[in-house]
């Protein structure tokens, strides 16, 4: 090929390049309606999004149907369904159940990698649902300080947790959860912390599952009182949460 050929050549693929939509560091999350539904679908990048009643906003080079951020679409009269799939992924979910709410179910699936989620100041009226998959997971539940307290989160249905392999953690402030509760923390060294701002309405029905046997320092459960009949699991109980999925 002759200089002139390998110029052209060289222009043309620079063009082909700059027609072609680059994919965003962050990756692309999808944001549909299906049957009343709202639809979140993650890819196999490191995602980083914010779900607020105002806004689907993505963080980190994540980009939201290929926008910074849009608003909650029009249309949603049933769950909320989350699928981050692959990537070590970060979602806050901030739904007080106001402008934009959960209608009814809340189902999280984060997938396989270190992923982190929170849940402020969320309502859901009927199930919730989360599995984090397998990786060292954090799953952080609070409220929102208001004028003079906490705006607590609120869990009316079942609340159920499965987080598989994995150093993990789950931890809750200000939170309500009114009917059963299921958390099974599955294999490798865990941790759990409920502290005393949070009020379970079904003690009796709350079931926390630390998973497999563990060598030192094991899975560990912290909680203000011992309103818990159904541990299960666990090897240690630390006085405060600085136990991180079992990490001192």
């Amino acid at each position: 090929m002759n200089t002139i050929s390998s110029f052209i050549a060289i222009l043309a693929l620079a063009g082909s390049l700059a027609l072609s939509p680059l994919a965003a560091p962050g990756g692309n999350v999808r944001i549909s309606v299906e049957n009343g539904n709202l639809i979140i679908q993650g890819d196999s990048r490191d995602n980083n999004i914010i779900v607020t009643e105002g806004n689907i906003t993505g963080r980190a080079g994540t980009t939201i149907n290929g926008e910074r951020r849009i608003f909650p679409p029009e249309g949603v009269t049933g769950d909320i369904v989350i699928n981050m799939r692959g990537g070590d992924d970060f979602v806050r979910v901030e739904l007080p159940g106001t402008n934009f709410a959960v209608q009814h179910d809340l189902e999280i699936n984060m997938g396989a990698g270190d992923d982190i989620l929170e849940l402020l100041q969320v309502r859901v009226p009927e199930e919730t649902r989360i599995d984090t998959a397998g990786g060292h997971d954090i799953i952080f539940i609070d409220g929102v300080l208001g004028v003079n307290d906490y705006i607590r989160s609120e869990f009316t249905g079942k609340f159920r947790v499965e987080t598989r392999s994995g150093e993990d953690l789950l931890e809750f402030h200000h939170t309500i959860f009114s009917g059963e509760v299921d958390v099974n923390l599955g294999s490798g060294v865990d941790g759990a912390c409920s502290t005393e701002d949070s009020e379970f309405l079904m003690p009796d029905q709350a079931v926390f599952n630390g998973g497999p046997p563990n060598e030192a320092p094991g899975d560990g459960f912290v909680a203000p009182s011992t309103q818990f009949p159904n541990i299960i699991n666990f090897e240690n109980f630390p006085d405060d949460c600085s136990f991180l999925g079992g990490r001192f």
